[in-house]
């Protein structure tokens, strides 16, 4: 039987398509190759991205984000918790700054900085990430994740079922779909005339950590 000679150009496509499901807002740029091969990757992941993401704010934004959980993802990322491999994340973003480079299971913090937010990604035995978290970003806190407070949450998508405690923090627990978590998690307590408000949000597959 005849060697398949695969031509390196579509080599490069498929790991541009790969790298295609990460987006971080417009810290991410790529060229007119790029764009297209993330435009494929794009078609075929369940949910998309809505344009006017960054425009959202209170009660919108938080049914966009329980809307996006239940397929599995978050605001500001084409990733999808269960389904992507760490190495596209890799291959985006370079290396993590904190985290990697394990065989078990660990989480991989990349903070960008200066308004740009900053993400973290739990990462089974296998390279596949099995929860996605958006901390939003703390220049501006009147937008975004950390503009969001327990009660607003409440408001929007009535009292969880499941409340859990992590040392000082308060975890909201929703089930959008069978298939996943997603959590809203702040501190457990304000201080006097303070109001708390959402450090970040989890989009679990507890089926991938288990892999």
């Amino acid at each position: 039987m005849n060697a398949v000679t695969i031509n390196p150009v579509w080599k490069t496509l498929g790991k541009l398509a790969l790298a295609g499901l990460i987006t971080a807002g417009s810290g991410v740029l790529a060229t007119s190759s790029q764009a297209n091969a993330a435009s494929a990757a794009q078609a075929a992941t369940s949910a998309s991205i809505p344009s006017n993401l960054s425009a959202q704010t209170g009660s919108t934004y938080i049914k966009t984000i329980y809307k996006l959980a239940a397929n599995g993802q978050i605001p500001g990322l084409q990733a999808i918790a269960g389904k992507t491999p760490i190495s596209a994340v890799h291959y985006k973003w370079g290396e993590p700054d904190t985290g990697g480079g394990e065989k078990a299971n660990h989480y991989e913090f990349y903070n960008f900085g200066m308004g740009q937010g900053a993400f973290a990604f739990g990462v089974n035995k296998a390279g596949v990430i099995y929860d996605l978290r958006n901390f939003g970003e703390s220049v501006d806190q009147t937008v975004g994740i950390k503009s969001l407070t327990f009660a607003s949450v409440i408001k929007t998508l009535g009292m969880p079922k499941e409340v859990r405690f992590s040392g000082t923090d308060k975890i909201y627990v929703y089930h959008p779909s069978a298939a996943y978590e997603l959590k809203f998690v702040g501190p457990g307590t304000a201080a006097k005339g303070k109001i708390a408000h959402i450090d970040h949000i989890n989009v679990y597959s507890a089926k991938a950590a288990a892999q």
